[in-house]
């Protein structure tokens, strides 16, 4: 190991240090901003049905204590109290719902007062569907302009998300992150709400690091996350929350940051 390459990994974990701490503190006035819900409980007690789906095909689910199942189950009921699922050309079943708002929930879970509050619809593609404006296709897309408001996702893609949870890969986690990144009002892969500038030149030190290795093919965080900052943060996002255990052992500075932002424990 030469020189440069130890005072990179030096860089990353000190920039990591950081802003572990300053990203805790933040988090909480974060919370704060959050508007209400429409709805924000249900009298009816959570399906069986439900708690068998994500029983089934939610492993972040399945790492939580019985509380924090009970809480999450709130919170999956909570979202579908307040968001459409439309199916586009397609029929949306309990199981659509039920993985949606799980993904939707995951990366907010440990955020006890969140909300997608500007959220109006979910539409359900049977698989890869157009983008508006354009000749590409897409798997998962969050909305701009006239169709603010609205995410659209792959029906395909949404159970390929939650049939494999070792490849750190998840459609629907990932466009919920976008959501997450655009709440200061850019997609950016800066959580502007949540870190101030003694936070910001770590996170930005650590995103360029890792984007290079990715470039370099040295890297076990998939290509797709060099595209861009606010890539760079929804792919690693998915690998955080799918396999928490790997990103420690193989990015340790980089979960660091990940876990002081989304919960020291983050369902692990």
């Amino acid at each position: 190991m030469n020189n440069i390459t130890i005072y990179l990994i030096a860089g990353v974990v000190l920039g990591a240090l950081l802003g572990y701490r300053k990203l805790k503190e933040a988090k909480q006035g974060f919370h704060n901003s959050i508007k209400p819900l429409n709805k924000n409980s249900s009298k009816k007690p959570f399906p069986s049905l439900w708690r068998s789906i994500l029983q089934d095909r939610v492993s972040f689910y399945n790492r939580l204590s019985r509380e924090e199942k009970t809480e999450f189950e709130r919170k999956v009921h909570v979202f579908l109290l307040n968001v459409n699922i439309r199916g586009i050309n397609t029929e949306v079943s309990h199981e659509d719902k039920i993985l949606i708002a799980a993904g939707a929930v995951i990366p907010v879970f440990r955020f006890s007062r969140w909300n997608y509050a500007n959220l109006k619809e979910v539409q359900l593609y049977p698989d890869k569907f157009q983008i508006p404006d354009s000749t590409r296709m897409a798997h998962g897309l969050v909305g701009w302009g006239a169709m603010e408001g609205i995410v659209m996702l792959s029906r395909k893609s949404v159970l390929e998300g939650f049939h494999d949870n070792s490849d750190n890969k998840n459609v629907v986690i990932h466009e919920f992150i976008h959501i997450l990144d655009k709440q200061d009002g850019k997609i950016d892969g800066v959580l502007g709400n949540s870190m101030n500038d003694v936070d910001l030149m770590p996170w930005l030190h650590i995103i360029n690091i890792k984007m290079n290795e990715i470039d370099f093919g040295t890297s076990t965080i998939r290509d797709y996350g060099a595209a861009n900052r606010a890539e760079f943060l929804a792919v690693v996002s998915e690998f955080f929350f799918e396999n928490p255990e790997r990103l420690r052992v193989e990015h340790p500075g980089l979960y660091n940051a990940l876990d002081a932002f989304y919960g020291e424990k983050s369902g692990k």
